[in-house]
């Protein structure tokens, strides 16, 4: 079985949970400015943590989405501050190639999904992706960035077990983030302006 569908059938329980989680139901429901920021910190925070694990050396010319750049550009529109350093969260290393391809796994696929949620944010919160949001907007070009990641996941002999151990832990990483950052209240902006 081709390693893309290994880790798509044993990350869909982890998947499916993450799409399930409070925090997250406004980004194919309706959602408050208050509940986006929160979103993007909390994945600001899991990022800040996970790119800060990332050991192992990884192809120049193969996918690896900005993500920290993206969030950073977000945070300033909405004159937000990182949190990261509010957690006290110790990401595993992810020090082999495999290890790095079961996160980056997640991470790259998120670009697909992101391209539709990029639409409803700027459906409900007036947020013009590449203008007003970046992190959900992504590449201009998801897919051909996602069709290349997948060329090097099949042919750069990768250990199964690690990839699929990392990719689970990587969807089980945002939700401990989401988690955390369904406690705030208020929002934080509303919390940074009160500093």
């Amino acid at each position: 079985m081709p390693l893309l569908d290994v880790l798509r059938h044993h990350t869909r329980q982890q998947h499916e949970a993450l799409h399930q989680h409070p925090l997250l139901l406004g980004l194919s429901n309706p959602i408050t400015l208050a509940d986006f920021h929160r979103i993007v910190l909390a994945f600001d925070a899991y990022y800040t943590h996970a790119e800060a694990a990332c050991l192992a050396d990884w192809p120049e010319d193969v996918p690896n989405a900005p993500v920290l750049a993206w969030l950073a550009s977000d945070m300033a529109q909405q004159g937000l501050e990182s949190w990261s350093d509010r957690f006290d969260f110790h990401h595993a290393p992810l020090d082999t190639p495999s290890k790095l391809a079961g996160y980056l796994y997640t991470k790259q696929g998120s670009t697909l999904g992101g391209h539709v949620i990029s639409k409803h944010l700027e459906r409900q919160l007036a947020l013009i992706p590449h203008l007003d949001q970046w992190f959900f907007a992504g590449y201009h070009d998801n897919g051909a960035q996602w069709k290349q990641f997948v060329v090097m996941l099949e042919t750069s002999g990768l250990d199964e077990d690690e990839a699929v151990t990392s990719a689970q832990q990587s969807f089980e990483n945002i939700c401990y983030f989401c988690d955390a950052m369904t406690l705030l209240r208020p929002s934080p902006i509303e919390i940074a302006h009160e500093a």
